[in-house]
């Protein structure tokens, strides 16, 4: 804030804030109930201000990142190396979902953003936009709906902070997904489900909750599937990997995770993969492997000591031979 605005009365200098913030951030949802004439406290101006300021932050950011880039694009030009790693975004447009052709689709229930804090949906949304951006690098994007967004709701006001997420590869809906896909090929997931995924099913939609709760709706989803009538299964993490902490994943890690075991990756390679190194997975097969070498140890030894011991009862039986033998020649 400049010295003009420090000297402007309190209302005067707030709503310049908000229209200097409207223009850099139009899909804002703060700026637009600010910018509606709701009463201004001290926090929702110190809000504000801050939002400002990662506005003008973030574009100083991306043109850096941008500079970064070009250096070393002309870097790689000079030393003769390639200037691209992954596919180009002409190639990524040309990438569309063919629907006709998917053997699975995969849905994500948005339709608990009034049970979240608003920095939970925000944690949702950005897990949404890091599926989007998997599935659309895949070699064979799954058809994906987002579904059960409430209009006006939490989850629609932080997608609107995507300019052109409407445009992305994707079916948004406002519906319940129960609403858009026939019952008896719907499939839940939930850990605390009794049932155990162990391959996809095709012409089958795989539901992932959209609930960022931290645990504190344990149970809620399978809970959900179960009043519903509604198949549900969990991820066969016990059944592949040996894993210490808790087996919550992410939205993005479950579809990550679904992604790749329909391009026809192992369960147990994939859950390697996508789980982070914190969690500590471990193959579960190395550890019966290790406990059967011991097994096979144990056993040899014990075959082996009853041949050790005849060895050294022999090599004692020979010793006094040879010692009562020299006694008698002196």
């Amino acid at each position: 804030m400049d010295q003009e605005e420090e000297n402007l009365p309190a209302t005067t200098a707030v709503t310049a804030l908000v229209n200097q913030a409207e223009a850099e951030s139009p899909n804002n949802p703060d700026v637009e109930s600010l910018a509606e004439g709701e009463p201004m406290s001290k926090r929702k101006r110190k809000k504000l201000l801050k939002l400002q300021q990662w506005e003008v932050k973030k574009k100083e950011k991306r043109l850096k990142e941008k500079e970064k880039m070009k250096q070393r694009k002309l870097e790689a030009v000079k030393a003769g190396l390639p200037t691209r790693n992954g596919p180009s975004r002409k190639e990524l447009k040309r990438n569309k979902i063919d629907y006709s052709k998917s053997d699975i689709t995969i849905a994500v229930d948005l339709s608990f953003d009034e049970m979240m804090i608003d920095k939970d949906v925000a944690k949702c949304v950005k897990q949404l936009l890091r599926i989007y951006t998997m599935n659309r690098r895949s070699e064979k994007p799954i058809p994906l709906h987002f579904t059960g967004i409430r209009p006006g709701g939490s989850v629609e006001k932080h997608l609107k902070r995507n300019d052109g997420y409407q445009h992305w590869d994707v079916k948004f809906s406002g519906e319940p997904f129960v609403n858009l896909f026939e019952r008896d090929k719907l499939v839940y997931l939930s850990s605390e489900s009794d049932n155990v995924l162990t391959e996809l099913e095709k012409d089958h939609v795989y539901v992932i909750g959209g609930l960022v709760d931290h645990n504190q709706y344990k149970g809620h989803c399978h809970g959900l599937a179960s009043e519903m009538g509604i198949r549900h299964a969990r991820l066969p993490l016990s059944e592949h990997i040996v894993i210490k902490t808790r087996t919550i994943l992410t939205i993005n890690q479950v579809f990550e995770i679904l992604m790749k075991v329909q391009l026809g990756k192992p369960w147990q390679e994939t859950l390697l993969e996508v789980l982070p190194m914190r969690k500590g997975a471990k193959p579960k097969e190395s550890s019966n492997v290790d406990k059967s070498k011991e097994a096979e140890e144990s056993n040899t030894n014990e075959s082996d000591a009853p041949k050790e011991l005849e060895a050294t009862r022999r090599q004692t039986e020979e010793t006094n031979i040879n010692g009562t033998g020299s006694d008698a020649t002196s």
